[in-house]
C-alpha cells in the first residue's frame, strides 16, 4: 500500500510481518527506490515500511507511485535471506556490555519466574542472540531489536514506569532495546548498559541503523560500575 503523507513524501507499507523478513524486504525496496526515483532526498526504513522524501522540482506523484509499486513487487519477490546489501546499515555489529544484576534489573526475577527459568538462564538467552535493528524511534538513539528468544518474550508492563534510567535494557514481546535517556517506559527491564555509552547524543543516534546488528555482552556488576 502506498500513501502520500506530505506533498513530497510517500509511505510504502509492504504486506509482510514487521520482523526480520519485513526489514530485509524494506531495505531491498529502499535500494530499488533510490536507484529508480530521481530527486530522492531521504529514505527512512522501519519494520515493514519505507518513507521516501523527494525534491519538489522532481516529484510527480503518478510517476513516484508507479515506480514504488514496481520496486515493492521486486522486493516482495526477492529472497528474504538475501535482499542485497542495504544502503543504510553499518557492516559492523554493535556490541553493548550489559549487567544482568537483579538490583539493576527490576523485572528480571519476575520474568524468570514466569518463564520457569533461572535469572542466569534469562541473561544467557538474551545475550546469546545477535539482534537485527528493525527500526529506530520513540527516543533519539532507541533501536527496536528482534527477535528475542521465544522463551523469554514477555508483554509490556500493564502501566509504564514514570522513570526508566538511561541504559536500561528492556523486553516487550519479542523485541528488545536499550533506553538511551532517562524517561517513561513500559518495557520489562532485565539489565543495564553503562551510561557512558549514551552520553554523546550524536553518537547514540548514529550507533543504530535499520538492518544493522547488535549483540549484548554480559559483564559483572563491578565492571558495570567501573564503566559508568
Amino acid at each position: 500500500m502506498i500513501t502520500f503523507p506530505g506533498p513530497v513524501s510517500a509511505l510504502v507499507t509492504l504486506p509482510v510481518a514487521p520482523d526480520r523478513d519485513g526489514i530485509a524486504r524494506v531495505l531491498s525496496l529502499e535500494r530499488l527506490a533510490q536507484e529508480s526515483l530521481p530527486g530522492v532526498r531521504a529514505t527512512i526504513p522501519a519494520f515493514n515500511r519505507l518513507l521516501v522524501e523527494g525534491s519538489p522540482s522532481e516529484w510527480d506523484p503518478g510517476e513516484v507511485e508507479s515506480a514504488l509499486e514496481a520496486a515493492a513487487r521486486s522486493a516482495l519477490r526477492a529472497s528474504p535471506t538475501s535482499p542485497g546489501p542495504p544502503t543504510t546499515a553499518s557492516a559492523a555489529t554493535v556490541s553493548l556490555p550489559v549487567c544482568y544484576d537483579p538490583d539493576l534489573a527490576p523485572d528480571l526475577e519476575e520474568l524468570a519466574a514466569t518463564a520457569g527459568l533461572a535469572t542466569g538462564e534469562v541473561a544467557r538467552l538474551h545475550s546469546s542472540t545477535t539482534y537485527l535493528v528493525l527500526a529506530t524511534g520513540f527516543a533519539p538513539g532507541f533501536a527496536y531489536l528482534g527477535d528475542v528468544d521465544a522463551r523469554i518474550a514477555t508483554p509490556r508492563r500493564p502501566a509504564p514506569r514514570a522513570r526508566v534510567p538511561r541504559g536500561a535494557v528492556g523486553i516487550a514481546d519479542r523485541r528488545t532495546g536499550v533506553y538511551p535517556a532517562e524517561g517513561p517506559g513500559g518495557w520489562r527491564l532485565i539489565g543495564r548498559v553503562p551510561t557512558a555509552f549514551f552520553e554523546d547524543a550524536a553518537e547514540r543516534i548514529a550507533r543504530f541503523t535499520p538492518g544493522g546488528s547488535v549483540e549484548f555482552r554480559p559483564i559483572a556488576r563491578s565492571d558495570y560500575e567501573a564503566e559508568c
